[in-house]
Protein backbone atom coordinates (compact mmCIF):
# COMPACT_ATOMS: atom_id res chain seq x y z
CA UNK A 1 0.00 0.00 0.00
CA UNK A 2 1.31 3.02 -0.96
CA UNK A 3 2.20 6.02 2.02
CA UNK A 4 0.98 9.29 1.49
CA UNK A 5 2.29 12.54 3.05
CA UNK A 6 1.11 16.01 3.10
CA UNK A 7 4.46 18.07 3.97
CA UNK A 8 3.68 20.52 6.48
CA UNK A 9 5.59 24.06 5.23
CA UNK A 10 6.49 26.34 8.40
CA UNK A 11 6.50 29.49 6.21
CA UNK A 12 4.89 28.95 3.11
CA UNK A 13 5.98 32.53 1.59
CA UNK A 14 9.69 33.50 2.65
CA UNK A 15 9.11 36.51 0.59
CA UNK A 16 5.76 38.27 2.81
CA UNK A 17 8.40 38.23 6.25
CA UNK A 18 10.06 41.57 6.73
CA UNK A 19 13.92 41.36 6.07
CA UNK A 20 16.61 43.76 6.53
CA UNK A 21 18.80 44.20 3.42
CA UNK A 22 21.54 42.17 4.07
CA UNK A 23 23.80 40.11 1.25
CA UNK A 24 22.97 37.98 -1.17
CA UNK A 25 22.53 34.21 -1.43
CA UNK A 26 23.18 34.01 -5.04
CA UNK A 27 25.47 35.54 -7.42
CA UNK A 28 23.82 36.23 -11.22
CA UNK A 29 25.52 35.24 -14.38
CA UNK A 30 23.59 36.28 -17.46
CA UNK A 31 24.61 33.58 -20.38
CA UNK A 32 24.22 35.03 -23.54
CA UNK A 33 21.56 34.81 -26.00
CA UNK A 34 22.44 33.08 -29.01
CA UNK A 35 23.17 35.97 -32.39
CA UNK A 36 19.98 36.18 -34.11
CA UNK A 37 17.73 35.32 -31.31
CA UNK A 38 15.44 37.53 -29.04
CA UNK A 39 14.98 34.79 -26.05
CA UNK A 40 16.61 32.46 -24.41
CA UNK A 41 15.68 29.48 -21.96
CA UNK A 42 17.21 27.68 -19.40
CA UNK A 43 17.20 23.70 -19.47
CA UNK A 44 20.27 22.03 -17.40
CA UNK A 45 23.19 22.73 -16.31
CA UNK A 46 26.27 20.02 -15.06
CA UNK A 47 28.67 19.45 -12.51
CA UNK A 48 31.54 21.57 -14.88
CA UNK A 49 28.61 24.48 -15.06
CA UNK A 50 28.53 23.70 -18.98
CA UNK A 51 24.81 24.94 -19.87
CA UNK A 52 21.60 23.97 -22.01
CA UNK A 53 18.76 25.32 -23.81
CA UNK A 54 16.89 26.47 -26.08
CA UNK A 55 16.84 29.98 -28.07
CA UNK A 56 13.43 31.60 -29.34
CA UNK A 57 12.33 33.85 -32.05
CA UNK A 58 14.71 34.13 -34.91
CA UNK A 59 14.88 37.93 -35.86
CA UNK A 60 16.95 36.60 -39.22
CA UNK A 61 14.39 34.55 -41.27
CA UNK A 62 14.15 34.74 -44.70
CA UNK A 63 10.60 35.02 -45.64
CA UNK A 64 8.86 34.47 -48.62
CA UNK A 65 6.05 36.58 -49.02
CA UNK A 66 4.42 34.56 -52.02
CA UNK A 67 4.32 31.71 -49.83
CA UNK A 68 2.27 33.37 -47.36
CA UNK A 69 -1.49 33.44 -46.67
CA UNK A 70 -3.35 36.16 -47.46
CA UNK A 71 -4.99 36.38 -44.25
CA UNK A 72 -1.73 36.94 -42.55
CA UNK A 73 -0.39 39.12 -44.80
CA UNK A 74 -3.59 41.23 -44.16
CA UNK A 75 -3.48 40.96 -40.80
CA UNK A 76 0.25 42.45 -40.70
CA UNK A 77 -0.83 45.32 -42.78
CA UNK A 78 -0.16 44.22 -46.71
CA UNK A 79 -2.41 44.46 -48.89
CA UNK A 80 0.17 44.59 -51.76
CA UNK A 81 3.08 42.47 -52.07
CA UNK A 82 4.45 43.94 -55.08
CA UNK A 83 4.41 47.10 -52.83
CA UNK A 84 6.51 45.65 -50.28
CA UNK A 85 10.19 47.39 -50.11
CA UNK A 86 11.15 45.83 -46.23
CA UNK A 87 8.82 44.39 -43.68
CA UNK A 88 8.87 46.62 -40.26
CA UNK A 89 10.09 44.74 -37.53
CA UNK A 90 6.33 44.52 -36.13
CA UNK A 91 5.50 42.79 -39.54
CA UNK A 92 8.31 40.68 -39.50
CA UNK A 93 8.06 39.45 -36.07
CA UNK A 94 4.23 38.94 -36.61
CA UNK A 95 4.36 36.58 -39.49
CA UNK A 96 7.37 34.83 -38.00
CA UNK A 97 5.10 33.64 -34.92
CA UNK A 98 1.85 32.83 -37.39
CA UNK A 99 4.07 30.88 -39.93
CA UNK A 100 6.01 29.13 -37.00
CA UNK A 101 5.92 25.07 -37.59
CA UNK A 102 3.93 24.56 -33.96
CA UNK A 103 0.92 26.82 -35.19
CA UNK A 104 1.21 26.58 -38.91
CA UNK A 105 -1.52 23.79 -40.36
CA UNK A 106 -0.87 25.15 -44.13
CA UNK A 107 0.99 22.38 -45.44
CA UNK A 108 1.60 24.81 -48.72
CA UNK A 109 2.64 27.72 -46.42
CA UNK A 110 6.73 28.91 -45.51
CA UNK A 111 7.39 26.94 -42.48
CA UNK A 112 9.95 28.55 -39.94
CA UNK A 113 10.97 27.27 -36.84
CA UNK A 114 10.83 29.50 -34.35
CA UNK A 115 13.38 26.86 -31.44
CA UNK A 116 16.69 26.38 -31.29
CA UNK A 117 18.75 24.23 -29.64
CA UNK A 118 21.58 26.05 -27.90
CA UNK A 119 25.13 24.45 -25.92
CA UNK A 120 27.78 26.54 -23.57
CA UNK A 121 30.65 25.89 -22.37
CA UNK A 122 32.38 29.34 -22.17
CA UNK A 123 31.12 30.28 -25.47
CA UNK A 124 27.26 30.15 -26.92
CA UNK A 125 27.07 27.19 -29.27
CA UNK A 126 24.02 27.63 -31.40
CA UNK A 127 23.16 23.94 -33.18
CA UNK A 128 21.25 22.64 -35.44
CA UNK A 129 20.96 19.07 -35.95
CA UNK A 130 19.47 18.66 -39.06
CA UNK A 131 20.75 21.55 -41.23
CA UNK A 132 19.36 20.45 -44.22
CA UNK A 133 20.25 20.70 -48.03
CA UNK A 134 20.17 23.22 -50.56
CA UNK A 135 16.24 21.61 -51.81
CA UNK A 136 15.43 22.33 -48.00
CA UNK A 137 14.30 25.48 -46.19
CA UNK A 138 17.20 26.81 -43.87
CA UNK A 139 15.35 28.07 -41.20
CA UNK A 140 12.76 25.72 -41.36
CA UNK A 141 13.56 22.89 -37.98
CA UNK A 142 12.46 23.39 -34.23
CA UNK A 143 15.69 22.15 -32.15
CA UNK A 144 15.61 21.88 -28.53
CA UNK A 145 18.45 20.59 -25.98
CA UNK A 146 16.74 19.58 -22.59
CA UNK A 147 20.22 17.93 -20.88
CA UNK A 148 23.50 17.95 -20.40
CA UNK A 149 25.34 15.01 -18.07
CA UNK A 150 28.88 15.23 -16.45
CA UNK A 151 30.66 13.80 -19.34
CA UNK A 152 29.14 17.42 -21.93
CA UNK A 153 27.31 14.90 -23.72
CA UNK A 154 24.02 17.07 -24.31
CA UNK A 155 20.56 14.95 -25.41
CA UNK A 156 17.52 16.45 -26.92
CA UNK A 157 15.19 16.50 -30.41
CA UNK A 158 15.00 18.20 -33.36
CA UNK A 159 12.33 18.10 -36.45
CA UNK A 160 13.38 17.87 -39.98
CA UNK A 161 13.96 20.55 -42.30
CA UNK A 162 10.65 20.75 -44.93
CA UNK A 163 11.34 21.07 -48.44
CA UNK A 164 9.04 22.13 -51.61
CA UNK A 165 7.68 18.99 -53.70
CA UNK A 166 4.69 19.28 -56.67
CA UNK A 167 1.92 17.11 -57.16
CA UNK A 168 0.03 17.02 -60.42
CA UNK A 169 -3.98 15.84 -59.70
CA UNK A 170 -6.96 16.02 -62.38
CA UNK A 171 -9.81 18.23 -60.85
CA UNK A 172 -13.60 17.83 -61.62
CA UNK A 173 -13.32 19.60 -65.11
CA UNK A 174 -10.87 16.55 -66.07
CA UNK A 175 -8.40 19.28 -66.20
CA UNK A 176 -4.64 18.56 -64.80
CA UNK A 177 -3.80 20.92 -61.90
CA UNK A 178 -1.01 21.30 -60.22
CA UNK A 179 -0.21 22.15 -56.48
CA UNK A 180 2.82 22.42 -54.06
CA UNK A 181 3.68 21.40 -50.39
CA UNK A 182 5.99 21.40 -47.69
CA UNK A 183 6.88 18.34 -46.74
CA UNK A 184 10.08 16.50 -44.16
CA UNK A 185 11.23 13.66 -44.06
CA UNK A 186 10.28 12.78 -40.26
CA UNK A 187 8.48 14.67 -37.70
CA UNK A 188 11.10 14.53 -34.73
CA UNK A 189 14.48 12.43 -33.90
CA UNK A 190 16.36 12.49 -30.75
CA UNK A 191 19.33 13.85 -31.33
CA UNK A 192 23.04 13.48 -28.83
CA UNK A 193 25.95 15.96 -29.32
CA UNK A 194 29.55 15.87 -28.07
CA UNK A 195 32.20 18.19 -29.09
CA UNK A 196 30.79 19.05 -32.64
CA UNK A 197 29.19 15.53 -33.33
CA UNK A 198 25.80 15.11 -33.60
CA UNK A 199 24.24 11.85 -33.81
CA UNK A 200 19.99 10.63 -34.22
CA UNK A 201 17.25 7.75 -32.94
CA UNK A 202 15.54 6.29 -35.77
CA UNK A 203 12.28 4.93 -34.37
CA UNK A 204 10.83 1.44 -34.67
CA UNK A 205 7.76 2.62 -36.97
CA UNK A 206 8.20 5.19 -39.48
CA UNK A 207 4.73 4.71 -41.70
CA UNK A 208 3.82 7.52 -43.62
CA UNK A 209 5.22 10.45 -41.76
CA UNK A 210 8.67 8.99 -40.77
CA UNK A 211 8.16 8.37 -36.78
CA UNK A 212 8.92 10.30 -33.99
CA UNK A 213 11.51 10.02 -31.36
CA UNK A 214 12.65 12.07 -28.77
CA UNK A 215 15.46 12.15 -25.88
CA UNK A 216 14.83 13.94 -22.85
CA UNK A 217 18.04 13.47 -20.39
CA UNK A 218 21.50 11.27 -20.24
CA UNK A 219 22.96 9.96 -17.45
CA UNK A 220 26.92 9.51 -16.43
CA UNK A 221 26.98 6.08 -17.98
CA UNK A 222 25.36 7.03 -21.21
CA UNK A 223 21.83 5.95 -20.55
CA UNK A 224 19.39 8.28 -22.36
CA UNK A 225 15.73 8.64 -21.73
CA UNK A 226 12.96 9.33 -24.10
CA UNK A 227 10.48 8.21 -26.64
CA UNK A 228 10.16 6.68 -30.08
CA UNK A 229 6.98 5.42 -32.01
CA UNK A 230 6.55 1.95 -32.36
CA UNK A 231 3.21 1.61 -34.49
CA UNK A 232 0.61 3.62 -35.94
CA UNK A 233 -2.93 4.37 -33.84
CA UNK A 234 -5.98 1.76 -35.01
CA UNK A 235 -7.62 4.93 -35.38
CA UNK A 236 -5.19 7.01 -37.51
CA UNK A 237 -4.61 3.77 -39.64
CA UNK A 238 -7.96 4.22 -40.47
CA UNK A 239 -8.26 7.55 -40.99
CA UNK A 240 -4.54 7.72 -43.35
CA UNK A 241 -6.10 4.58 -44.74
CA UNK A 242 -9.29 7.22 -46.54
CA UNK A 243 -6.33 9.36 -47.94
CA UNK A 244 -6.83 7.74 -51.02
CA UNK A 245 -9.57 5.87 -52.51
CA UNK A 246 -9.58 2.09 -53.03
CA UNK A 247 -12.06 1.95 -55.84
CA UNK A 248 -9.85 3.82 -59.36
CA UNK A 249 -13.27 4.70 -60.60
CA UNK A 250 -13.78 6.57 -57.14
CA UNK A 251 -15.29 10.28 -58.08
CA UNK A 252 -13.36 11.45 -55.20
CA UNK A 253 -10.62 14.05 -56.13
CA UNK A 254 -7.62 13.45 -54.77
CA UNK A 255 -5.78 16.65 -54.39
CA UNK A 256 -2.73 16.01 -52.07
CA UNK A 257 -0.14 13.63 -51.84
CA UNK A 258 -0.67 10.74 -49.18
CA UNK A 259 1.87 12.33 -46.81
CA UNK A 260 0.32 15.42 -46.78
CA UNK A 261 -2.78 13.71 -46.12
CA UNK A 262 -1.95 12.02 -43.43
CA UNK A 263 0.35 15.04 -42.11
CA UNK A 264 -3.29 16.75 -42.00
CA UNK A 265 -4.68 14.20 -39.78
CA UNK A 266 -1.05 14.45 -37.26
CA UNK A 267 -1.03 17.84 -37.07
CA UNK A 268 -4.72 18.02 -36.49
CA UNK A 269 -4.30 14.83 -33.60
CA UNK A 270 -1.72 17.20 -32.05
CA UNK A 271 -3.15 19.89 -31.71
CA UNK A 272 -6.12 17.97 -29.55
CA UNK A 273 -7.02 19.18 -26.00
CA UNK A 274 -7.52 17.33 -22.87
CA UNK A 275 -11.20 18.72 -22.55
CA UNK A 276 -11.87 15.30 -19.95
CA UNK A 277 -10.10 16.48 -17.69
CA UNK A 278 -11.70 20.39 -17.06
CA UNK A 279 -14.09 20.37 -14.32
CA UNK A 280 -17.02 20.73 -15.83
CA UNK A 281 -16.25 17.59 -18.14
CA UNK A 282 -19.86 16.27 -19.04
CA UNK A 283 -18.95 12.67 -20.88
CA UNK A 284 -22.16 13.22 -23.11
CA UNK A 285 -21.78 17.18 -24.03
CA UNK A 286 -17.31 17.35 -23.94
CA UNK A 287 -15.58 19.95 -21.75
CA UNK A 288 -15.27 22.39 -24.50
CA UNK A 289 -11.78 23.50 -24.96
CA UNK A 290 -8.87 22.82 -22.91
CA UNK A 291 -6.28 24.86 -21.19
CA UNK A 292 -4.60 21.02 -21.36
CA UNK A 293 -2.16 20.21 -24.51
CA UNK A 294 -3.09 16.14 -24.67
CA UNK A 295 -0.21 16.16 -27.24
CA UNK A 296 -1.45 13.11 -29.23
CA UNK A 297 0.13 11.42 -32.03
CA UNK A 298 -1.31 9.24 -35.23
CA UNK A 299 1.72 7.03 -33.37
CA UNK A 300 1.47 4.57 -30.62
CA UNK A 301 5.10 5.86 -28.43
CA UNK A 302 6.86 4.35 -25.94
CA UNK A 303 9.06 5.20 -23.19
CA UNK A 304 12.11 3.82 -24.02
CA UNK A 305 15.90 3.80 -22.88
CA UNK A 306 19.38 3.97 -25.14
CA UNK A 307 22.43 2.89 -24.39
CA UNK A 308 24.74 5.25 -26.35
CA UNK A 309 28.61 4.89 -26.24
CA UNK A 310 31.02 8.12 -26.09
CA UNK A 311 30.38 8.36 -30.02
CA UNK A 312 26.90 8.89 -30.40
CA UNK A 313 25.75 5.35 -31.15
CA UNK A 314 23.36 3.42 -29.73
CA UNK A 315 24.71 0.10 -28.18
CA UNK A 316 21.57 -1.05 -26.40
CA UNK A 317 17.96 0.15 -26.14
CA UNK A 318 15.12 -0.85 -24.16
CA UNK A 319 11.22 -0.44 -24.58
CA UNK A 320 8.98 0.93 -21.41
CA UNK A 321 5.82 -0.33 -20.81
CA UNK A 322 2.45 1.97 -20.12
CA UNK A 323 1.09 2.04 -16.32
CA UNK A 324 -2.31 -0.29 -17.91
CA UNK A 325 -2.88 -2.23 -21.19
CA UNK A 326 -5.14 -0.06 -23.65
CA UNK A 327 -8.87 -0.38 -23.77
CA UNK A 328 -10.44 -2.45 -26.72
CA UNK A 329 -12.61 0.03 -27.18
CA UNK A 330 -10.15 2.92 -27.12
CA UNK A 331 -8.70 3.31 -30.79
CA UNK A 332 -6.09 6.55 -29.95
CA UNK A 333 -2.99 6.81 -29.76
CA UNK A 334 -1.80 5.29 -26.29
CA UNK A 335 1.91 5.83 -25.04
CA UNK A 336 3.96 6.01 -22.46
CA UNK A 337 7.40 8.31 -22.27
CA UNK A 338 10.70 8.80 -20.18
CA UNK A 339 11.53 11.71 -19.26
CA UNK A 340 14.37 11.24 -17.09
CA UNK A 341 17.07 8.60 -15.80
CA UNK A 342 19.32 8.53 -12.73
CA UNK A 343 22.66 6.92 -12.55
CA UNK A 344 20.94 3.43 -10.93
CA UNK A 345 19.32 3.65 -14.25
CA UNK A 346 15.88 3.75 -12.80
CA UNK A 347 13.66 6.29 -15.40
CA UNK A 348 10.53 8.41 -14.83
CA UNK A 349 7.74 10.07 -16.69
CA UNK A 350 4.46 9.80 -17.49
CA UNK A 351 1.90 7.43 -19.38
CA UNK A 352 -1.61 6.97 -20.63
CA UNK A 353 -3.70 5.67 -18.16
CA UNK A 354 -7.64 5.62 -17.26
CA UNK A 355 -9.52 7.16 -14.72
CA UNK A 356 -13.26 6.05 -13.79
CA UNK A 357 -14.91 9.29 -14.50
CA UNK A 358 -12.40 10.95 -17.26
CA UNK A 359 -11.52 8.38 -19.70
CA UNK A 360 -8.02 8.31 -20.81
CA UNK A 361 -5.33 10.93 -18.67
CA UNK A 362 -1.43 10.72 -18.47
CA UNK A 363 -0.47 10.12 -15.33
CA UNK A 364 3.32 10.06 -13.38
CA UNK A 365 4.97 6.55 -14.38
CA UNK A 366 8.44 4.95 -12.60
CA UNK A 367 9.77 2.54 -15.43
CA UNK A 368 11.49 0.13 -13.05
CA UNK A 369 12.95 -3.21 -15.28
CA UNK A 370 11.12 -1.93 -18.47
CA UNK A 371 7.84 -1.75 -16.14
CA UNK A 372 5.50 1.40 -15.37
CA UNK A 373 4.67 1.88 -12.13
CA UNK A 374 2.16 4.48 -10.67
CA UNK A 375 2.65 7.27 -8.15
CA UNK A 376 -0.75 7.43 -7.20
CA UNK A 377 -3.62 6.18 -8.10
CA UNK A 378 -5.70 8.42 -6.12
CA UNK A 379 -9.11 9.52 -8.34
CA UNK A 380 -8.90 13.34 -7.49
CA UNK A 381 -5.73 13.23 -9.81
CA UNK A 382 -6.63 13.80 -13.25
CA UNK A 383 -3.28 14.61 -15.06
CA UNK A 384 0.82 14.60 -14.02
CA UNK A 385 4.21 13.51 -14.79
CA UNK A 386 7.29 12.75 -13.29
CA UNK A 387 9.93 15.59 -14.07
CA UNK A 388 13.62 14.37 -12.64
CA UNK A 389 14.78 11.21 -10.48
CA UNK A 390 18.31 11.67 -8.32
CA UNK A 391 20.35 8.96 -7.05
CA UNK A 392 18.80 8.63 -3.49
CA UNK A 393 15.73 6.96 -6.17
CA UNK A 394 13.44 10.35 -5.13
CA UNK A 395 11.52 10.93 -7.92
CA UNK A 396 9.87 14.65 -8.61
CA UNK A 397 6.90 16.61 -10.91
CA UNK A 398 3.58 17.78 -10.64
CA UNK A 399 0.03 16.43 -10.08
CA UNK A 400 -2.99 17.85 -11.73
CA UNK A 401 -6.68 18.14 -9.34
CA UNK A 402 -9.35 20.16 -9.22
CA UNK A 403 -9.47 23.53 -6.77
CA UNK A 404 -12.32 25.61 -6.93
CA UNK A 405 -13.17 24.59 -10.21
CA UNK A 406 -9.76 25.39 -11.43
CA UNK A 407 -7.13 22.62 -12.79
CA UNK A 408 -3.79 23.69 -10.44
CA UNK A 409 -0.81 21.83 -10.35
CA UNK A 410 0.72 20.39 -7.08
CA UNK A 411 4.45 18.89 -6.72
CA UNK A 412 5.32 16.15 -5.41
CA UNK A 413 8.31 14.19 -4.46
CA UNK A 414 8.13 10.00 -4.76
CA UNK A 415 10.90 7.79 -3.01
CA UNK A 416 10.67 4.81 -5.20
CA UNK A 417 12.33 2.62 -1.93
CA UNK A 418 9.66 3.56 0.25
CA UNK A 419 7.16 3.59 -2.06
CA UNK A 420 6.18 7.29 -0.60
CA UNK A 421 4.65 10.38 -2.17
CA UNK A 422 5.19 13.72 -0.15
CA UNK A 423 2.73 16.60 -1.71
CA UNK A 424 4.39 19.76 -1.57
CA UNK A 425 1.66 22.60 -1.13
CA UNK A 426 3.87 25.58 -2.74
CA UNK A 427 4.15 28.97 -1.26
CA UNK A 428 0.11 28.59 -0.86
CA UNK A 429 -2.84 26.24 -0.81
CA UNK A 430 -3.90 26.21 -4.06
CA UNK A 431 -0.69 27.84 -5.68
CA UNK A 432 0.23 25.95 -8.77
CA UNK A 433 3.87 24.08 -8.59
CA UNK A 434 6.00 22.45 -10.67
CA UNK A 435 9.61 20.66 -9.34
CA UNK A 436 11.56 20.41 -12.68
CA UNK A 437 14.74 19.35 -10.93
CA UNK A 438 16.09 17.25 -7.97
CA UNK A 439 19.78 17.10 -7.24
CA UNK A 440 21.90 14.40 -4.96
CA UNK A 441 21.13 16.62 -1.63
CA UNK A 442 17.43 16.91 -1.80
CA UNK A 443 17.28 20.28 -2.91
CA UNK A 444 14.15 20.95 -5.47
CA UNK A 445 13.98 23.51 -7.59
CA UNK A 446 11.47 24.70 -9.91
CA UNK A 447 8.07 27.48 -10.70
CA UNK A 448 5.08 28.50 -8.89
CA UNK A 449 2.59 30.96 -8.14
CA UNK A 450 2.48 33.79 -5.45
CA UNK A 451 -0.45 35.12 -6.62
CA UNK A 452 -3.97 33.90 -4.62
CA UNK A 453 -6.41 35.50 -7.36
CA UNK A 454 -9.25 33.77 -8.68
CA UNK A 455 -7.43 34.13 -12.51
CA UNK A 456 -6.01 31.09 -14.32
CA UNK A 457 -2.89 33.31 -15.15
CA UNK A 458 -0.95 34.50 -12.20
CA UNK A 459 2.52 35.80 -11.77
CA UNK A 460 4.91 33.24 -10.79
CA UNK A 461 8.53 32.82 -10.00
CA UNK A 462 11.52 30.29 -9.64
CA UNK A 463 11.62 28.82 -6.56
CA UNK A 464 14.35 26.47 -4.60
CA UNK A 465 13.06 24.26 -1.59
CA UNK A 466 15.35 21.71 0.65
CA UNK A 467 12.89 18.57 0.90
CA UNK A 468 15.36 17.23 3.58
CA UNK A 469 14.46 19.92 6.06
CA UNK A 470 11.58 18.96 7.82
CA UNK A 471 10.64 23.04 8.45
CA UNK A 472 11.71 23.40 4.58
CA UNK A 473 10.56 27.17 3.35
CA UNK A 474 9.80 27.76 -0.38
CA UNK A 475 12.41 30.49 -1.17
CA UNK A 476 11.18 32.99 -3.84
CA UNK A 477 14.96 32.85 -6.08
CA UNK A 478 13.90 36.52 -6.88
CA UNK A 479 14.18 37.27 -2.76
CA UNK A 480 17.84 35.72 -2.40
CA UNK A 481 19.26 38.18 -5.15
CA UNK A 482 20.13 41.64 -5.00
CA UNK A 483 17.23 44.31 -4.63
CA UNK A 484 18.44 46.21 -7.63
CA UNK A 485 18.81 42.83 -9.96
CA UNK A 486 17.36 43.57 -13.52
CA UNK A 487 16.16 40.20 -13.67
CA UNK A 488 12.78 38.68 -12.55
CA UNK A 489 12.99 34.86 -11.79
CA UNK A 490 10.46 33.36 -13.44
CA UNK A 491 11.33 29.57 -13.70
CA UNK A 492 14.35 27.32 -12.02
CA UNK A 493 14.58 24.70 -14.15
CA UNK A 494 18.11 22.57 -13.12
CA UNK A 495 20.08 22.36 -10.05
CA UNK A 496 23.72 20.82 -9.50
CA UNK A 497 24.84 19.19 -6.46
CA UNK A 498 26.67 22.10 -6.03
CA UNK A 499 23.83 23.84 -5.49
CA UNK A 500 24.62 25.71 -8.93
CA UNK A 501 20.72 26.87 -10.15
CA UNK A 502 20.58 27.35 -13.99
CA UNK A 503 16.80 29.47 -14.13
CA UNK A 504 14.81 31.53 -16.84
CA UNK A 505 14.00 35.50 -15.96
CA UNK A 506 12.52 38.17 -17.85
CA UNK A 507 14.33 41.99 -17.99
CA UNK A 508 13.81 44.45 -19.98
CA UNK A 509 16.06 45.70 -23.08
CA UNK A 510 16.24 48.64 -25.37
CA UNK A 511 15.80 48.37 -29.09
CA UNK A 512 14.87 51.10 -32.12
CA UNK A 513 11.64 50.65 -33.86
CA UNK A 514 11.11 51.59 -37.82
CA UNK A 515 11.19 55.47 -36.68
CA UNK A 516 14.28 54.77 -35.29
CA UNK A 517 12.75 55.83 -31.66
CA UNK A 518 14.29 53.83 -28.64
CA UNK A 519 11.62 51.87 -27.19
CA UNK A 520 12.03 48.81 -24.48
CA UNK A 521 10.37 45.02 -24.07
CA UNK A 522 10.76 42.19 -22.46
CA UNK A 523 12.82 39.50 -22.94
CA UNK A 524 13.05 35.43 -21.53
CA UNK A 525 17.41 35.20 -20.51
CA UNK A 526 19.09 31.98 -18.84
CA UNK A 527 20.83 32.97 -15.80
CA UNK A 528 23.16 30.82 -13.78
CA UNK A 529 22.64 31.59 -9.68
CA UNK A 530 25.77 30.58 -7.94
CA UNK A 531 25.03 30.17 -3.58
CA UNK A 532 27.45 32.65 -2.16
CA UNK A 533 27.18 33.14 1.77
CA UNK A 534 24.06 35.45 2.58
CA UNK A 535 20.39 35.63 3.86
CA UNK A 536 17.49 36.06 1.77
CA UNK A 537 16.62 39.72 0.83
CA UNK A 538 12.72 41.37 1.19
CA UNK A 539 13.21 43.65 -1.75
CA UNK A 540 9.36 44.32 -1.27
CA UNK A 541 8.38 46.33 1.63
CA UNK A 542 4.50 46.22 3.22
CA UNK A 543 4.12 49.64 3.13
CA UNK A 544 6.58 51.35 0.12
CA UNK A 545 7.35 48.68 -3.08
CA UNK A 546 10.62 48.97 -4.31
CA UNK A 547 10.75 48.07 -7.57
CA UNK A 548 13.55 46.38 -9.17
CA UNK A 549 15.57 48.16 -11.51
CA UNK A 550 13.60 47.82 -15.16
CA UNK A 551 10.81 45.81 -14.24
CA UNK A 552 7.24 47.46 -15.49
CA UNK A 553 5.41 49.08 -12.93
CA UNK A 554 3.11 46.67 -10.65
CA UNK A 555 0.32 47.23 -8.32
CA UNK A 556 0.87 47.02 -4.75
CA UNK A 557 -1.81 44.97 -2.45
CA UNK A 558 -1.72 42.67 0.77
CA UNK A 559 -4.08 39.77 0.70
CA UNK A 560 -5.08 37.65 3.46
CA UNK A 561 -4.32 34.13 3.08
CA UNK A 562 -6.78 32.01 5.77
CA UNK A 563 -5.75 29.68 7.30
CA UNK A 564 -1.88 30.09 6.58
CA UNK A 565 -2.75 33.76 8.24
CA UNK A 566 0.50 35.38 6.19
CA UNK A 567 0.44 38.40 3.88
CA UNK A 568 1.99 38.42 0.53
CA UNK A 569 3.10 41.01 -1.72
CA UNK A 570 1.93 41.00 -4.92
CA UNK A 571 3.60 42.82 -8.04
CA UNK A 572 1.03 42.43 -10.59
CA UNK A 573 2.48 42.24 -14.05
CA UNK A 574 2.00 41.77 -17.63
CA UNK A 575 1.65 37.75 -17.84
CA UNK A 576 4.61 36.45 -19.91
CA UNK A 577 5.19 33.00 -19.01
CA UNK A 578 1.60 30.78 -18.80
CA UNK A 579 1.48 27.76 -16.37
CA UNK A 580 4.17 25.31 -18.27
CA UNK A 581 1.23 22.60 -18.62
CA UNK A 582 2.43 18.93 -20.13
Amino acid sequence: MKSFTLKTLTVAIVSTISFSAVADKYEIEEIPTADNFRHSFAKDINAQEFVVGVSRLPTDVELDLTKISPAILQNAGIADIEEVDTLTPEQREYIIQQIANERNSEPQQQRVGINRSYYFDTTVQSIVPFPGNEDQLEDSTDSFFYSINNQNSAVGYSSAPFGLIEYTYTDGEGEEQTSEFFVSDFITRGVWYNNGETTSITPPATDYLGGESALFDINDSGLAAGYASVSVSPRSEERIANCEPEDEDEDDIVSAPLQVCAWNIWFETKSTGASNIEPFYNPRFGGGRSSFSARRSIYDVRGFLWQIDASGEVISQQELGTLVPRNEEDDRDFSSYAFAVNNNGIAVGQSWTYHPQRGAIRMPAIFVDGEAVPVTEDEKYFWGSAKDINDNNQAAGYLVENLSGTLRNTAFIYDVDLDELTMVPGFFTGSSTIIHSINNNGMAVGTGEIEATLSNVRQRVGFAYDSTDEAAEFINLNDAISCDSPYDIVEANSINDNGVILATALKQEEYQDDSGETQTREVAVTIKLDPVDGELNNCRQEENQIEREGASTGLFSLLTLGSLGLLITAIRRRAFLKTKKS
